[in-house]
This record gives C-alpha cells, sequence and structure tokens, in this order.
C-alpha cells in the first residue's frame, strides 16, 4: 500500500482501540458475562465507527482526495478481520456459559432438542410479536422501501417454482432476548425464524428461510452556518436527513444466498468503495450490553463507592463546605450522587439567586434536570447551555431544551456551529460564585461506568472565568458576534488551549532532561501538539502518555505512550507539566485533537489546592505503573499487553484501593 505512518492516520488508530476492545472480551481474566458485554460494547462502536468515520471518508474520496480511498481498502480489511475475531470470541463466550448453565438456545437446537417449547414460542409469538412485524415483498416493478440505519432486518426468501424474496425488520421495541420457560434465553430473532410461516402462509413455497443483515449510513450531519430559521428548527431538519444518509457498511449472514444478497447490494446502493462484510448468524450484538442474565459469579465483583473524605461525613450544606476548601470528586470511585445533592441543595437554598449549567449528554430520565427544573420553579435563575449537535443525542438534547424552557429556565445553544463541549456549573449564592468544572458529562448513567473527576471551588480565580464564559453564551450569537474574554488561569477553546500548551511544553523543553510532561487523554491526533511533544523529547524531556482511543505520535526513546482499557471507561484528561514545587496540573473536558483544540469550546482547569493537586498525582502515577491492563502504543498499535517482571499492578484495582483509604483518612 505504501501509507506513510498508516497506523498513525485516525481511522486505523480508531480500529486499533476497537480492537484492544475485543481483547478484553477474549481476556480470560475477564468474567464470562464481562465478556459478552465487551462483545457488545465493541459492535457498538463499530457501528458508530461506519457511521461517522467511513461516512467522513466517504466525503473526503467525493472530493477528491483519492489517498483516502487506500486507507479505505485497509479499513475494510481490518473490519472484516476483527468481525471474523469477534465471531469467534462471542462463539467460546456462548458455550462457556452453556458450561455454567446459562444456554443462549437457536432455533436449530429447540426443533431438535425441545419439542416442547414449540406451542410456548407460538404463543408468544402471536401475542408479542406478530403485531409488531411489518413483512414488504420484493418485485421488481416495485422499489425496496428506505431501510433504517442500524436497524435488523431478514432477508426473507421463499423456494418454489419461482423464488421470492422479502424484507421484514425485526422490531426494536421488543426485547432482543427471551427468558424461555425452561431457563434458557431466547433471541427474538429465532423467536421470529421459528415462526416464520405464521407470517408467509398466503404464498406458496417448498421451504423458506431468514438471514439476517443490517445497512450502517453516513451520520454526519450537513449544519451550514444560517442560522436564521432558528436552531431547533435547522436541527430537527438535518436529523430527518440523516435517516437517508448514504449507506457505508452492509452486514450479512455468510449463509444469505447470492441472489438475494445481490439484490440487496443493488436497492440499497451498495457500491465497490463500501465496506460489506459476510458475518454472523446476529448482527447489532450491541443488544449483548443488555443480556438478561447477570449471575454475580460471572461478573465483575460489586465495587464499594468510598466515601469521600469531606462529603460524606456530618450532613453540612455542600455551598458552605465549598466556601471554605476546593473538593475533587472522582467517581465512579466516589459518587457521583454529591452532585445531585449540590444541586437539590441549591434548588431550595433561598439564598441561591441563580444557577447556570452546560449540557452535552444527559441521562434519559435525568435527575440532573430535574434538580434544574425544580431550581427554576424556586424562582432561581436557571441558564442552561445545551449542545443540540452533541452526535446520537440530539434529538433527547431538543428535548430536554423544550422541557426546561417550558418550566421557566433560560436556556442557550452555546456558540453555534461550535460544538461547546466544556462541562461548568457555576451557582451564585448571596453575590458569591461556586463553580464547578468536570472531565466528562453531567450524567449519572455514565458517572458510574466512566473515570472521570469534578472540581468544585469557590475561588475566585476560576469562578470569575466561568462566569464569563457563561455571560459570553449568553451575549453571543454565534462565534463571530463578540470579542471573547481574556482567560489567565483556564484553558479554554478554541481561545487561549493550543497558546496556553504550547507555552507549557516550551517551559519544559528548555528545561532538557529535567523536563516532566503527563497527559492522559482520550485522543491524542493534533499534528502541531504532537510535533511540539516530539521536539520536547529530542530536548530529553522525559514524557508520559496515557491515550484511550486515537493516538498519530511515532516512537521515540523519551516517549513511554500506553492505553488501558478495563472494567471502567478511561475518560478523565490530565495535564501534567514540570516537577517538584515547578509543577502545574490541569484537568480538562479537551482530548488533544484539532476539533477541541480550535473548533469546539472546551475547558481545562488548574488544580490549585496542593491536596487536591496530590491525588491527580498520585492517580496518573497508578495509570502509568499499569502493567495488567495496559497495553504499549508502539508504531504498528499491535496492543501488545504491558508484561512487567515482578508484582502485577491493575490500576483500576489500585485506584479504587486509593479511595478507600483516603476515606480512612490514610
Amino acid at each position: 500500500m505504501g501509507i506513510k505512518n498508516i497506523y498513525q492516520i485516525r481511522e486505523i488508530s480508531t480500529l486499533s482501540f476497537n480492537e484492544r476492545v475485543l481483547q478484553e472480551a477474549e481476556d480470560p481474566r475477564n468474567p464470562l458475562l464481562e465478556r459478552l458485554k465487551f462483545l457488545g460494547i465493541f459492535s457498538s462502536n463499530m457501528d458508530e465507527f461506519f457511521k461517522v468515520r467511513v461516512a467522513s471518508m466517504h466525503r473526503m474520496i467525493e472530493l477528491g482526495k483519492r489517498r483516502m480511498a487506500d486507507v479505505l481498502e485497509v479499513v475494510a480489511e481490518e473490519a472484516k478481520d476483527l468481525d471474523e475475531r469477534f465471531q469467534a470470541a462471542y462463539a467460546a463466550i456462548i458455550s462457556a456459559l452453556g458450561d455454567q448453565g446459562v444456554r443462549v438456545l437457536t432455533q436449530k437446537e429447540i426443533d431438535e432438542h425441545s419439542p416442547e417449547l414449540h406451542g410456548w414460542l407460538q404463543e408468544y409469538f402471536h401475542e408479542m410479536v406478530l403485531p409488531s412485524l411489518v413483512p414488504v415483498i420484493l418485485c421488481d416493478e416495485r422499489p425496496m422501501p428506505q431501510l433504517t440505519d442500524g436497524a435488523l432486518y431478514f432477508g426473507v426468501k421463499m423456494w418454489g417454482k419461482k423464488p421470492r424474496y422479502a424484507i421484514l425488520e425485526l422490531p426494536s421495541t421488543l426485547p432482543r432476548f427471551v427468558a424461555l420457560p425452561n431457563g434458557n434465553i431466547m433471541y427474538i430473532d429465532d423467536v421470529i425464524r421459528h415462526s416464520l410461516d405464521e407470517v408467509f402462509y398466503i404464498f406458496e413455497y417448498e421451504r423458506i428461510e431468514a438471514f439476517e443483515f443490517k445497512i450502517s449510513r453516513d451520520a454526519e450531519l450537513d449544519i451550514d452556518n444560517d442560522f436564521s430559521e432558528g436552531y431547533v428548527r435547522k436541527m430537527q431538519k438535518v436529523l430527518r436527513q440523516r435517516k437517508g444518509g448514504r449507506p457505508t457498511r452492509l452486514v450479512y449472514d455468510a449463509e444469505m444466498p447470492s441472489g438475494l444478497l445481490k439484490w440487496l447490494k443493488k436497492e440499497l446502493n451498495v457500491g465497490p468503495d463500501d465496506t460489506v462484510i459476510a458475518g454472523g448468524r446476529y448482527h447489532n450484538m450491541r443488544d449483548l450490553m443488555r443480556f438478561p442474565v447477570r449471575r454475580p459469579d460471572l461478573c465483575f465483583e460489586e465495587l464499594e463507592q468510598a466515601k469521600h473524605p469531606v462529603l460524606d461525613g456530618k450532613r453540612i450544606p455542600m455551598l458552605d463546605i465549598i466556601r471554605k476548601q476546593d473538593l475533587l470528586i472522582t467517581y465512579p470511585y466516589q459518587s457521583f450522587d454529591h452532585l445531585i445533592r449540590l444541586l437539590r441543595e441549591a434548588a431550595i437554598d433561598p439564598k441561591v439567586e441563580a444557577i447556570k449549567m452546560t449540557l452535552y449528554r444527559a441521562a434519559s430520565p435525568s435527575r440532573i434536570v430535574n434538580a434544574l427544573i425544580n431550581a427554576a420553579r424556586n424562582g432561581k435563575k436557571v441558564t442552561v447551555s445545551i449542545e443540540l449537535q452533541a452526535r446520537f443525542d440530539e434529538e433527547n438534547n431538543i428535548r430536554i431544551s423544550e422541557r426546561l424552557q417550558e418550566e421557566g429556565a433560560h436556556v442557550v445553544y452555546g456558540l453555534p456551529p461550535l460544538k461547546v463541549h466544556g462541562k461548568l456549573l457555576l451557582i451564585q449564592r448571596e453575590g458569591s460564585l461556586y463553580a464547578g468544572l468536570s472531565t466528562g458529562n453531567f450524567n449519572e448513567v455514565t458517572g458510574d461506568l466512566y473515570v472521570d473527576s469534578l472540581l468544585l471551588t469557590a475561588d475566585r480565580r476560576l469562578t470569575n472565568e466561568v462566569d464569563d464564559i457563561f455571560s459570553f453564551f449568553d451575549q453571543a450569537t454565534g462565534i463571530r458576534a463578540l470579542t471573547p474574554p481574556k482567560f489567565k488561569h483556564l484553558m479554554v477553546s478554541p481561545f487561549n488551549t493550543r497558546k496556553t500548551l504550547s507555552r507549557l511544553i516550551a517551559r519544559e523543553t528548555a528545561k532538557g532532561a529535567e523536563g516532566r510532561i503527563f497527559v492522559k487523554t482520550n485522543h491524542l491526533t493534533d499534528a502541531k501538539i504532537i510535533a511540539k511533544l516530539q521536539e520536547a523529547a529530542d530536548a530529553g524531556v522525559k514524557i508520559d502518555l496515557v491515550v484511550r482511543t486515537t493516538y498519530a505520535v511515532l516512537p521515540h526513546k523519551n516517549i513511554r505512550a500506553i492505553s488501558i482499557l478495563d472494567r471502567f471507561l478511561e475518560h478523565q484528561r490530565a495535564y501534567v507539566f514540570g516537577k517538584g514545587t515547578d509543577q502545574v496540573v490541569y484537568m480538562s473536558s479537551a482530548d488533544l485533537m484539532e476539533r477541541n483544540i480550535d473548533w469546539r469550546v472546551e475547558v481545562a482547569f488548574p488544580i490549585y489546592d496542593p491536596a487536591l493537586r496530590r491525588q491527580v498525582l498520585d492517580m496518573m502515577a497508578i495509570q502509568a505503573a499499569d502493567n495488567f491492563k495496559a497495553r504499549e502504543l508502539d508504531q504498528m498499535q499491535t496492543n501488545r499487553y504491558i508484561d512487567g517482571e515482578g508484582e502485577k499492578h491493575r490500576a483500576q484495582s489500585e485506584t479504587h484501593r486509593y479511595f478507600l483509604q483516603l476515606a480512612n483518612g490514610a
């Protein structure tokens, strides 16, 4: 192929990350049901990859960037290899679960070994499934209806004097897994296959079979910069357009007859540049994340959340505590509910005058949103900046914005066309300001799954600048409307993040071998930042990188780069420059990508409190020492596990113990 540094290209690096997720499913050190869940995460990730990244590649090819056609060819091959590994891992896990008494029965197994279930399955099918089925008979005279991105379909073939084809969508409103009377599990797919004659009985055929497939479509939103018709209305329009996006991948049952496959490819306009994967019997395996059996002995040991050394003591209003000291909450090791408590207290506190908050991805339903509504009902001035371009959360965010407005809250839409990705909270109480700055979403569901940190502070150096950001949101109509405020303490994209990061890296570069840089982020692909890191490494600076997903740095003797995947998604971002008294520590909502530095509103915040700075540094040291779930990020992104000699260090387990000790005053 001859593409230079192909494994540092974002799309290939994303596939490498997805391979790391697949490794977790293949890893026998993980409990069986957790391995099954990792297969679901892998499947979901691959769906999004084709809807977003591969779709973007097609757009670039259409604009004349033919180099991307070569990358697309590599992507197709890598994706097929990963799918083969997925199928092998799935078969092995299902077999092992069967040995543990958790059996997933197929239609064939029902027919051969459990005929006593036929009556129950027919009754279930007629009562629960049949009313939701809408079969479409395919014929040359009528075009095939538009198929929904990500939905599951059966391509049905009826064998007879003349073959007949049909399309049948599997209802997304029904549970994917059916609990059988004998205690086993069955896919709804096989329940439908079992009773297929009940759907097509009016036709004459010798036999009938259903072959599963799904189509992935371009999910990018084409949003121009004309917002005269209103931002919400524009978003609703482009969301409707997304449903008809061009195909980017067809995945089908490898047993599908060639005639049916040829018809589908023709009707779906799947061309030679699109990825076509002959897969297994079942698709949309993201549903494995909701597998109905949760036996404790086949899952991760339940985590005992650590008490917060300050907040879980005597019940004192949180704003009174924050007025006296900065607080850092790191969940899920500590409870996300502390944030809910803060908002609920502020909602009813007579001294609180106003609450401002950014929302990017909220839970549904959301206790955060409920607390904000309660605050509005209690006469507080509530302002919420909602990001309508949060991919795949757009419709939920539109609903939230409408609900908040109905309750009297003031809703702003950030700085379109830029996304507001920074996670900010500001509470005004008796003229004083209190701020919350987070590395991750204000979302109680992901708060139990993602590792993130939230700083709560009354430090005027930070609260005044957070207030400036919200004031800018409230006044600006588009990014070009106003001159942004100056920031001395916060890094705020797209205004001063690049300049500040460049200055801090240059400061360490000047120290040579005495310089130190530590970065933990989800993505590290910004070419200018990478060039500056490599200059620092050339000067002798020791650099530690913990990068979860995409990575584009070439190997260097002074750069050590790892990626950690474990039971929780590592979502914190942290930047550490220097050592000793010269050390500065930031946490951030921003990844080191061009989009996050130049094309989004992001916030990195300094940790000024010495005790909290020590916490962050301790967490980062634990991450860097992982030799259990860490993979080396080498030039080929081979995802080789770090195999340190001697004692094993599992970062997430040790971080959990760290917070338990912190709660006990250790």
